[in-house]
């Protein structure tokens, strides 16, 4: 008993020290992790393109039973490489479009603001002459650019290198995060077993058995966010590239693209499409801005009551109102990644939690009728 206070003293004060030290150095420390994060990004990249082309992989081990994991890979490969190349090509010549008319639609749009001040009694020549009133010292705006000119031919040859180095340096760490990933779906099984195995042989059965619960509840989730979420972003966007080319709304193949891209985070994801959308659709035809509108939000509504109930279900598990914190948490930490990630690793928390409470009120035998 004496001993086991010792020990528990001991460890407290080695931990206090620990906390103190991290305090003082934490910059270094901070340092430290971003460089390690750098050597291992290209495996984690490869991780999250392993879970994900597992997705697909895994289908087709199901439904060709007889087809050998190198043809699975090699196939599952060659698909993924076929979306992008369909999305570079299908896509990529309608932005340069998109973005041409836009350039050649601003002037015409000011000419319309023009005349819509006129006819709104505005004086437009009393603008003019009092943009034209403003000074500008063109001497000294002169010698800037001279000095900025001078200081990037200076160091031009430092940044080129520097560039040249960083795509190199792309493409490497591209390629080895391939390669991880290749090898992960190869022997998957055989990886996980050796994990398994090194767990047992270090930490407490227990332990493992919970982690090793946690972790499968973490892949179910995670696979069915994203199969079913992914899924029932094509039929939406399906749903609107038909409508929209019937409907003759300008930019139909390039916002179904978006929307389908963009409702991949649920909520706010289609409301920032439709903000996208609505932009480019009034530079070319103001009209169509509402006809638009009407059938946004009649699809909304259909995807919303009768295509995700049935297809996502309940693969997030999520509430309404958290699922709403979790996307502004995730955005303001790690952008669009976070808003798409921190779903399903939520609904993951969130069902552990739920356990954990509702195990608790049965160990502790309290009625249901003291919250209700």
């Amino acid at each position: 008993m004496y001993d086991k206070q010792i020990k528990k003293i001991f460890q407290g004060i080695i931990f206090l020290i620990l906390l103190v030290f991290i305090l003082y150095r934490v910059q270094d420390i901070y340092g430290i992790f971003i460089n390690l994060l750098s050597i291992i990004k290209p495996f984690l990249i490869g991780g999250a393109i392993a879970f994900i082309l597992s997705i697909p992989m895994n289908f087709l081990e199901r439904k060709f039973p007889r087809l050998k994991r190198p043809f699975s890979l090699i196939l599952t490969f060659l698909i993924f490489i076929l979306v992008i190349l369909v999305l570079i090509f299908l896509v990529g010549p309608k932005l340069i479009e998109t973005i041409t008319n836009i350039a050649d639609t601003v002037p015409h749009a000011v000419e319309s603001l023009r005349l819509l001040l006129q006819k709104s009694n505005i004086d437009w020549e009393w603008v003019q002459d009092y943009l034209t009133s403003i000074e500008i010292d063109w001497p000294t705006i002169s010698n800037k650019l001279l000095s900025f000119f001078k200081d990037s031919f200076g160091n031009l040859f430092t940044s080129t290198f520097g560039m040249v180095t960083g795509f190199v340096t792309s493409i490497v760490s591209t390629v080895i995060s391939f390669i991880f990933a290749a090898y992960i779906l190869i022997s998957k099984e055989k990886l996980s077993v050796q994990f398994k195995k090194l767990m047992y042989a270090f930490l407490p059965e227990k332990s493992v058995d919970k982690i090793i619960q946690v972790g499968k509840l973490t892949h179910k989730t995670f696979t069915n966010f994203f199969t079913y979420q992914c899924i029932e972003c094509l039929i939406l966007g399906s749903m609107f590239l038909v409508t929209m080319t019937i409907l003759k709304i300008p930019y139909a193949l390039l916002i179904s693209v978006m929307i389908t891209i963009m409702a991949l985070v649920p909520i706010f994801g289609l409301c920032i499409a439709f903000i996208i959308a609505s932009i480019l659709i009034v530079m070319v035809d103001p009209v169509k801005v509402i006809v638009f509108a009407i059938l946004f939000a009649v699809l909304q509504q259909i995807e919303g009551n009768l295509i995700y109930p049935r297809v996502v279900g309940k693969s997030i598990g999520l509430p309404p109102i958290w699922v709403i914190v979790v996307i502004t948490l995730g955005s303001s930490l790690m952008g669009v990644v976070g808003m798409i990630l921190f779903i399903p690793l939520s609904s993951v928390i969130y069902t552990l939690i739920r356990k954990s409470v509702y195990k608790r009120i049965r160990n502790r035998r309290i009625s249901s009728d003291k919250w209700l």
